[in-house]
């Protein structure tokens, strides 16, 4: 089998780390098995769907190292829907409905009264061509579901959750087509996915259900339908859903923003759910070989946006100057970069050092010794080196310890910590290291 997955996100809004961990799954098992990944812009909901959100979508998708080998969006499919419909209606499977959502509301608020699963009862399955024209004179627009096969139970083999299996009759008959003339995702994605030639889904498990009619409705149009994995949706560490909190520190363009490296999101979130350790590795390629649906746990996975900030420190830790210097828009030298790349936690925090090092810093915030000011002068010349200026500071002061060395960290750099004393004293320089201790003065 050729294998091909599609990852299908709406342009509704910003990737969120949940959204992204279902394409890391994806692309992931696609490549594993020698597969396709497919990109698909799911803009059927002319009302949410925005241009904007869908270019933000690529620029994150870029960002993160995703290539695709298709590319589609509904919206240029509408011809398709069209004849998907044309053909479910010549074989009975679709049919008009007229429901207001009010009336639909109050329908499952007494089946849920009466203890009865809120199953619609196909009311409108029964009207009579008269009533269905009445109901039309009077302004009732109509909406369209898809016949459910009633006395059938789908069963799959889940690649995740093993065999699952559900009744027919405990699923509604799905909406899809709205009052407003819009075809519906369920609908929609169905018709994409036979004309693509999707042979796997894999999306969240809240989706289960929805599962069951889908695959009915692709073996009513096309005789069979794609195997399904069900991953367990990711909660933030403090249980919220992940998907509810696009605006925070979890969608990709905050993520961005915060100096986030695009690698350590990808590596925790291949990680999530699975008996693999979060690791660093170079890219998406690199984790290809060690995934496994076998690995997944069921239970939902935590995600912790710490993980993410340890993972993006330990990366720049190992980037050579090479990888670095194309990356950012301040002019840095190897030397300079090698100082500070162990001591930063994002990209963002170059400047901050840059501007430590090649600019005025002010007078120390912590009042330091006159005297020790002084004898860090007079040990000091143009051709001692770092080992023999300590050597000589403290001999003349009797000082040792952090009474030796964080006066002069906080003299050299106004900071309480940062990159080790020796390659901030091999940085600097005579000159500069003289200036700054006189002007503490």
């Amino acid at each position: 089998m050729n294998i091909k997955v599609r990852f299908a996100p709406s342009p509704t809004g910003m990737l969120h780390v949940g959204n992204v961990r279902i394409a890391v799954l994806n692309y992931l098992f696609a490549k594993n098995q020698g597969g396709k990944f497919v990109l698909r812009i799911d803009d059927t909901d002319k009302e949410r769907s925005t241009i904007e959100s869908e270019n933000l979508i690529l620029e994150d998708l870029k960002w993160l190292g995703f290539k695709w080998d298709e590319f589609y969006k509904q919206s240029n499919h509408f011809s398709k829907y069209n004849e998907a419909l044309e053909y479910l209606k010549s074989i009975g499977r679709v049919y008009p409905c007229y429901e207001t959502k009010d009336e639909l509301s109050l329908k499952r608020k007494i089946q849920a009264s009466q203890g009865i699963p809120p199953v619609y009862d196909r009311a409108s399955l029964h009207l009579s061509d008269e009533e269905k024209a009445d109901l039309e004179k009077k302004g009732i627009k109509k909406y369209w579901r898809f016949k459910l096969n009633e006395t059938e139970t789908v069963e799959w083999n889940d690649l995740v959750h093993g065999k699952i299996s559900i009744p027919l009759n405990s699923v509604s008959d799905p909406i899809i087509i709205k009052p407003d003339g819009s075809y519906v995702y369920t609908f929609a994605s169905v018709v994409d996915d036979v004309n693509i030639g999707i042979t796997h889904i894999i999306r969240g498990d809240d989706h289960i259900t929805n599962t069951a009619a889908q695959i009915d409705m692709f073996r009513a149009i096309s005789g069979n339908a794609p195997q399904f994995a069900h991953v367990p949706l990711l909660s933030s560490i403090d249980g919220q859903d992940v998907s509810k909190r696009t605006s925070s520190s979890l969608s990709m363009v905050n993520l961005r923003n915060a100096g986030m490296e695009p690698q350590a999101i990808i590596n925790v979130l291949s990680s999530l759910g699975t008996s693999n350790n979060v690791d660093h590795r170079n890219s998406l390629e690199d984790l290809i070989e060690e995934f496994s649906f076998e690995k997944m746990s069921l239970s939902s996975p935590k995600f912790n946006v710490r993980d993410v900030e340890l993972l993006t420190k330990k990366v720049i830790s190992e980037k050579s100057f090479d990888e670095i210097k194309s990356k950012i828009l301040t002019q840095i030298s190897e030397e300079f970069w090698e100082t500070i790349k162990g001591n930063i936690n994002t990209l963002k925090e170059i400047d901050f050092w840059y501007e430590i090092f090649y600019k005025n810093i002010s007078k120390c915030v912590e009042n330091i010794e006159e005297n020790y000011l002084h004898q860090m002068l007079e040990t000091l010349s143009p051709t001692v080196d770092f080992d023999d200026w300590i050597s000589r500071l403290k001999k003349v002061s009797g000082k040792k310890g952090r009474d030796l060395f964080h006066p002069i960290r906080m003299v050299l750099t106004n900071q309480e910590r940062g990159p080790e004393l020796r390659k901030i004293f091999e940085l600097l320089g005579y000159e500069k290291i003289k200036k700054r201790i006189e002007e503490n003065l």
